[in-house]
């Protein structure tokens, strides 16, 4: 995915895993000797996670850690700013910018882009676009850039020249099925359940997370969208709730149709 474009960009629906995606992308291009990796995970609502400052930071951080012959450009940035700590856009865009010439291959993973406002999001976007013209410019294929959100209006856009990969509910079913029967060999370890009542469970509890089990609720299908996301952050809330049941009376009590949550919301 990093290697064959410059920019990319994946998009996937809300609480759909994107930053599992994220992460594992990360641990695979560690492993690709040739390529200096940087990333960062934007943070709603948090200052030091969701401002074009902080993404700065964090990138250059990640550079330096892994690369010693930056150190020089650090001290010089730190002696232009009299503290340890990068405090200017400028002063960070500028650093970038050296750290990335002093490296040969350099990928960049920024996940969560949709979780800053769309000021910062424009600013993101217009800076690691202008960055990525420059290095591949001066050495073709230097600086891969890989941004993770949600599909956005307002990102699509800029990006719309780029490559787009789009993670679908149905994408990512087998890893939450493995996910889902892990909890379920849980339960069925602390309540002594035969294997059928444990698939059972398990099949429930996927059927109402992807949204496929509306009868009780009479949900219309205009809002089947609504209901299929957030399908890992569900199951986790439905099995933990189920695995602190104390006994099998109160599980089984838990597993009614009436009791077992529809949806996301309900959970």
């Amino acid at each position: 995915m990093i290697v064959v474009s410059t920019i990319v960009q994946a998009t996937t629906n809300v609480f759909t895993g994107k930053t599992v995606l994220a992460s594992y992308i990360i641990e695979q291009v560690c492993k690709v000797p040739e390529f200096d990796v940087g990333w960062f995970y934007c943070k709603f609502g948090n200052n030091d996670k969701s401002t074009l400052l902080a993404v700065l930071r964090g990138v250059i951080g990640q550079l330096v850690k892994a690369n010693s012959q930056l150190y020089p450009h650090v001290l010089a940035a730190k002696n232009t700013t009299g503290g340890l700590k990068l405090v200017s856009q400028k002063v960070g865009k500028d650093l970038l910018a050296e750290c990335l010439q002093e490296l040969e291959k350099t990928c960049i993973i920024i996940d969560g882009l949709d979780e800053c406002d769309k000021d910062i999001r424009e600013e993101i976007m217009a800076l690691f676009t202008r960055l990525v013209k420059e290095q591949n410019n001066a050495t073709p294929g230097s600086l891969r850039i890989l941004f993770v959100s949600t599909d956005e209006p307002d990102i699509r856009k800029p990006l719309s020249k780029t490559v787009c990969l789009t993670l679908k509910d149905t994408d990512n079913f087998s890893e939450m099925q493995d996910y889902a029967r892990t909890w379920g060999k849980r339960i069925q370890d602390l309540h002594t359940l035969t294997d059928q009542k444990t698939e059972e469970i398990v099949s429930e509890v996927m059927n109402r997370a992807d949204g496929k089990c509306l009868a009780l609720l009479h949900i219309p299908l205009d809002q089947l969208t609504l209901t299929s996301l957030g399908m890992y952050l569900y199951c986790y809330l439905v099995f933990t709730s189920l695995h602190d049941q104390l006994t099998l009376e109160d599980l089984d009590h838990e597993l009614q149709p009436d009791c077992l949550p529809q949806g996301l919301g309900d959970a």
